[in-house]
């Protein structure tokens, strides 16, 4: 349905996020190879998340509600009819992360999705899953993809690119398999399964790799900073490594929680976020914030299921250009639509680079970003593996494209706040993939 935005007088207040995506999916899937029930407190209502806990679900785990909390008690062994066809829906966290557990659970299905999910490659998890020993048949690397579980190989993995979907995929394997794995990390990304792993269960540990002083080849009067090893970490998991059950506690969702801090940022006020998780390796809008001109206080940190929160107020202030790269376009893969946003509105010119991976995420996000950022009557130029976006001010309402993509719809109903004029977008419905009260927290903090 299309909603029609209009400009905000004032932005505050303080709000409460559903619970966070990553590692709601983690938790759901877990429950598929866990050795006694799961309970799951502020499990959120989104339909990815759904897909993952409806997955659980078919392969047989018993899902009740105690309370506000989910109790998850597994199947004693997996089994289902070879046919079994479970729908990811939008979700490539479900389809990637279930992949890991079919191919080491020996059993068959096939997982399937949506008409986006189903263009979106897969063959970054079914090539080390096949080397493995786990079967899996795709055509030209997508959806719909069959799966012949089997007794998984021992495993070494150095990432070629930075994905926690395909580590989580290939530790998935393993623990359903008893087999070993060794994941390193050249970038390192979100750690919510290890971690996860960690607290349900035993036999996974996480090494990072310290930089050591040496001297200088050329020179050894000098010294320079170098990594012991050409990773930066390595996760191990041990063929005995299990997961024993116990409880999650999960946080507010810090990429849905980048909308609204950027509402914050680019109107020059204030709004707190309470309970809001601050995984390490999730906390790059905090960063960026912080680097484009605005106030971040943390408050009330502590750390439950061995995930950091905390209570966050963002300030804005006059934002200013910044160029992104690298590990830096890692930390924030996901938050690259709201940033691009912010950079509308900050004096000189943004860059982003090394952001590729967005061209197959639920939208050409690269595309849509770009096509709606001139549509306000920003100067937006496309490159091979990111954009360059001139800010600047007294920018115009728009008939704004969802692409069917959640975070585009999100990012520029943002944006519509501090247009002049109204705004529309074409299909607000999109939301629910994430987040389906993100209008109703909009209208928390809008005055």
């Amino acid at each position: 349905m299309k909603r029609t935005l209009r400009p905000a007088r004032s932005i505050g207040g303080t709000i409460t996020l559903p619970g966070d995506k990553s590692i709601a999916h983690r938790a759901a899937l877990f429950s598929i190879i866990a050795k006694a029930p799961i309970t799951v407190k502020n499990f959120p209502n989104n339909a990815d998340c759904l897909k993952s806990l409806e997955a659980a679900r078919v392969l047989g785990v018993k899902v009740k509600m105690a309370g506000e909390d989910f109790v998850l008690t597994p199947p004693e062994s997996l089994q289902h009819a070879p046919d079994t066809i479970i729908d990811c829906g939008n979700s490539g966290t479900t389809a990637r992360l279930l992949s890991g557990i079919l191919a080491g659970s020996k059993v068959e299905g096939t997982l399937t999705g949506d008409d986006s999910l189903r263009h979106r490659p897969m063959k970054r998890i079914i090539d080390p899953l096949t080397d493995m020993g786990a079967e899996l048949f795709a055509d030209e690397g997508r959806l719909p993809m069959r799966i012949r579980g089997t007794k998984l190989r021992p495993f070494e993995y150095l990432m070629p690119v930075a994905s926690a979907q395909v580590k989580s995929a290939l530790l998935l394997a393993g623990l359903a398999s008893s087999s070993a794995v060794i994941i390193r990390e050249d970038r390192i990304t979100r750690d919510h399964t290890e971690t996860m792993a960690r607290e349900l269960g035993d036999g996974i540990s996480v090494r990072d790799v310290k930089r050591l002083v040496v001297a200088d080849q050329d020179d050894p009067r000098k010294r320079h900073m170098q990594m012991s090893e050409p990773f930066k970490r390595e996760i191990t998991l041990s063929a005995d490594a299990r997961i024993t059950g116990g409880s999650v506690d999960i946080p507010g969702d810090i990429s849905t929680g980048a909308f609204f801090m950027a509402a914050a940022a680019i109107s020059g006020r204030s709004l707190t976020i309470e309970n809001m998780g601050l995984n390490p390796t999730r906390t790059g809008m905090l960063n960026h914030l912080k680097a484009v001109g605005c106030a971040v206080e943390i408050t009330g940190k502590r750390t439950i299921s061995r995930e950091p929160r905390g209570t966050v107020t963002v300030t804005g202030g006059a934002l200013k250009s910044r160029r992104i790269s690298g590990e830096t376009t890692v930390a924030l893969i996901d938050e690259i639509p709201i940033v691009a946003v912010m950079a509308a509105f900050a004096t000189g010119t943004t860059v982003i680079r090394d952001a590729g991976e967005l061209r197959v995420k639920e939208s050409d996000r690269l595309t849509a970003i770009s096509e709606n950022l001139r549509l306000m009557g920003v100067k937006c130029g496309v490159l091979e593996d990111g954009l360059a976006i001139d800010g600047g001010r007294d920018l115009s309402g728009a008939d704004f494209l969802s692409h069917g993509d959640h975070r585009i719809a999100m990012a520029f109903s943002i944006a519509s706040l501090f247009l002049v004029g109204p705004s529309t977008v074409d299909d607000d419905a999109v939301v629910a993939v994430s987040c389906p009260g993100f209008y109703e927290l909009l209208d928390q903090i809008v005055k």
